[in-house]
């Protein structure tokens, strides 16, 4: 990532400068963070908790651009958002003004851009998947680990200022009534990988079909998996599971 430190620094110093809305931030990577790659529009696309990603802010696009494609989208759709917060990995494509096939929709519009190249990057926090960047850029790019590993980095840049405050009231909020009532400890501990996380997605207000599509499995693997997580804590509903893993993390942050 040598040829792209000099960006992720400078990004690193602007986010620390002052507060920043989120469209002044995705301004400054469009125009300086992503030069290197003549990057001429940006988006960011956020998951709901509904099983949808919303448009939350964009920068550099046309006015025709900005209402050619939808601001919202199911997460069953075939365009390439999804493919990136599914798979937890970039997605490039660099055959505009063609899309690949299998997004039948993205096809069905004219696309009368000059850009060649589409490229879209996870963000995640805690190990999540949250929300996507995508950017358009002029040259045709193909992927490269330098690059790819460059797209993390301002990846992670980006959620740790993003996400970082919303983190951090949370487990504020958590230390205070962490000394009340202490036995959920030994309880988590009892779960296997899987169920911890399936758990920490209902704790964030995930549904079954939303967590299925997240991870991978099966909505009834997913239902299965969400009563053992209740048998073992010992409560009936997702408010409940929800609030003991809560009171989990805020027990292991103070700890």
């Amino acid at each position: 990532m040598g040829l792209y430190l000099e960006q992720v620094s400078d990004f690193i110093t602007h986010l620390g400068s002052k507060n920043h809305t989120i469209d002044e931030i995705l301004s400054h990577m469009v125009l300086r963070v992503f030069r290197p790659l003549d990057a001429s529009s940006i988006f960011l696309f956020e998951l709901s908790s509904e099983g949808t990603v919303e448009s939350i802010a964009r920068s550099g696009a046309s006015f025709l651009a900005r209402n050619r494609y939808s601001d919202s989208y199911d997460l069953r759709d075939a365009i390439p958002i999804n493919d990136c917060i599914k798979s937890r990995k970039s997605v490039w494509i660099n055959t505009l003004p063609l899309w690949p096939k299998e997004y039948v929709f993205l096809n069905s519009i004219a696309y009368t851009d000059p850009e060649k190249s589409f490229i879209c990057f996870p963000i995640e926090k805690a190990g999540t998947p949250v929300a996507a960047i995508g950017i358009f850029c002029m040259p045709e790019l193909s992927p490269t680990t330098e690059l790819d590993s460059f797209l993390r980095a301002i990846g992670s840049v980006f959620s740790l200022h993003v996400y970082q405050q919303e983190a951090m009231s949370a487990v504020q909020v958590g230390t205070k009534t962490q000394r009340t009532d202490s036995p959920t400890r030994n309880v988590i501990n009892k779960l296997n990988e899987r169920q911890e996380l399936i758990l920490k997605l209902i704790s964030e207000g995930r549904t079954n079909y939303n967590i299925s599509e997240l991870l991978g499995y099966s909505e009834s693997t997913i239902r299965q998996e969400t009563i053992r997580i209740y048998a073992y804590l010992q409560c009936t509903s997702r408010e409940e599971a929800s609030i003991i893993y809560k009171k989990h993390h805020a027990e292991n942050s103070g700890a």
